[in-house]
């Protein structure tokens, strides 16, 4: 990241913004902001490949339509459940944004207080 102000918009997690998010929080000795963003990107991967089934086997039509609104219902929970993480955490700036730099800073100093630096 090459901005310490860098902000992910909460209104539209795209998983460009996802994957910020995860390079921001990779060095945290908790992944959990990470790991949600990962399960996140992969459900939305999960519904789009089930919406593609339908075309490839429109017989079960019915199925993967229930599959896709499975995948729906979870990617919402996720997603509330990745917001609130980040309110908690105190992640998001006062424009309602993820703060990158602050999830990038609360990685180094939980590393830097695990090798015994801080």
């Amino acid at each position: 990241m090459s901005d310490l102000r860098e902000t992910v918009d909460l209104s539209e997690l795209s998983d460009e913004a996802l994957i910020e998010i995860c390079r921001a929080a990779e060095v945290i000795a908790c992944e959990c902001p990470g790991y949600l963003a990962r399960l996140l990107r992969q459900v939305r991967t999960f519904r789009a490949y089930t919406t593609s089934c339908i075309e490839q086997f429109p017989i079960d039509t019915e199925t993967h339509l229930w599959l896709a609104d499975r995948a729906t219902q979870v990617e919402s929970i996720l997603l509330q459940t990745m917001i609130e993480l980040m309110q908690k955490e105190n992640l998001i700036d006062d424009a309602h944004q993820v703060s990158l730099d602050r999830l990038s800073e609360r990685a180094r100093a939980t590393m830097l207080k695990q090798v015994g630096i801080l």
